[in-house]
């Protein structure tokens, strides 16, 4: 089934959205209009889309370029980052099953959609490399899909040179029975930004590892958003390095869990010995909707600074009865409230897509958008 928030509640087909501070009054979300959809019906009108007619997108299929259409700043090769083998045995993994990995040279600012489609009952290894060049602001948002019965290793190398700044944006919106292993290692030079957010949502099974180095003054704030259900089983990891004075990271994510679904949270911020004035934080909160969902979080931090400011924490929690039983006494019946409630909870990820654009996107895959 098509699966937004919508599968997460109890057979509502009318949701309500927390009403903006200036209308004063609850309003209803255009979710109900995705409410009856099937999920593979939304793969199947994808399989028709024209992407000749876009702008600035780059289509993949198992690994593989298939369309481009790219503005000439943009240079794409067809090899590895030989620092990046050195140290990671995923690359070097990836580097084997596929010897030509594509490589984005960005040189001017840029603004890209990426579409990552995999084919079925397949073993896919795909890999990609990202380089910002010095001063360079790019905006990328980018697709999984497909996927059917397949397993799926994905490894995204991306470089910000000096003074780079980075908008990026990853739905996993793939097949039911899908298996994916994705992996970002992002390599931050001084002055450097990232602002990641990820949609987990769909697939069998899926693992994404965040692997970031953080340099002189760097900056990486990372927002997630974890939706599963039935016995979906999600993986987040973070591995974050403090290399040098000033660099900062906030990490948030959350995730809602219902039926037999489980979800692992795990994530270490490193602060090396002899850096200065560095800041982290670290933030899990999970809402569990059914007695049998699970949730295993480890916040962690490694610290060998004491001039620095950091910290975690982790909650894991159910509906707020009392704030559902005040909701249904203003006349909202228990199906809105809880739909407001989840509503309410994943808010704050959303926040965190910088992009009007990119945040459009992802509540249209969400099945709800706003005015």
């Amino acid at each position: 089934m098509f699966y937004p928030l919508h599968k997460l509640l109890s057979g509502s087909t009318h949701l309500l959205r927390l009403p903006s501070k200036k209308e004063e009054k609850w309003q209803f979300s255009k979710l109900a209009r995705y409410m009856d959809k099937e999920y593979q019906n939304i793969i199947k009108s994808d399989e028709n889309k024209t992407y000749d007619e876009e702008k600035d997108f780059l289509l993949l299929q198992d690994g593989q370029l298939i369309k481009e259409n790219l503005p000439s700043t943009v240079h794409i090769n067809k090899h590895t980052l030989s620092c990046e083998l050195e140290y990671n045995p995923f690359a070097k993994l990836a580097s084997c099953l596929a010897p030509y990995p594509l490589e984005l040279n960005i040189f001017e600012d840029a603004e890209l959609h990426l579409y990552l489609d995999y084919s079925q009952n397949n073993f896919i290894n795909s890999h990609l490399n990202i380089i910002l060049q010095e001063g360079v602001k790019a905006k990328i948002y980018i697709v999984f899909e497909g996927g059917e019965e397949s397993f799926i290793s994905h490894n995204s190398h991306i470089k910000l040179e000096k003074n780079a700044e980075l908008v990026l944006t990853q739905v996993q919106r793939l097949s039911t029975k899908a298996v994916l292993i994705s992996q970002d290692c992002l390599h931050l030079h001084e002055g450097a930004s990232v602002q990641k957010f990820c949609l987990l949502f769909s697939g069998e099974y899926l693992h994404h590892f965040v692997n970031a180095d953080l340099h002189h003054k760097s900056e990486l704030d990372i927002g997630a958003l974890l939706l599963s259900q039935e016995e979906q089983n999600f993986i987040f990891s973070c591995d974050i390095n403090h290399l040098a004075d000033r660099s900062k990271s906030h990490l948030l994510s959350k995730q809602v869990l219902k039926d037999k679904s489980s979800c692992v949270f795990d994530a270490n911020t490193k602060i090396d010995n002899n850096t200065k004035l560095c800041e982290a934080t670290q933030g899990s909160h999970a809402l569990l909707l059914s007695e049998q969902a699970q949730i295993h979080a480890k916040p962690h931090l490694e610290i060998y600074s004491d001039d620095l400011s950091a910290s975690h924490g982790s909650t894991v929690g159910a509906l707020d009865e009392d704030a559902s039983a005040y909701l249904i006494s203003r006349g909202i019946s228990p199906a809105k409230a809880k739909s407001i409630l989840v509503t309410a909870f994943v808010q704050e990820t959303l926040d965190k897509l910088a992009l009007t654009s990119h945040k459009q996107k992802v509540l249209e895959v969400l099945g709800e958008a706003y005015e």
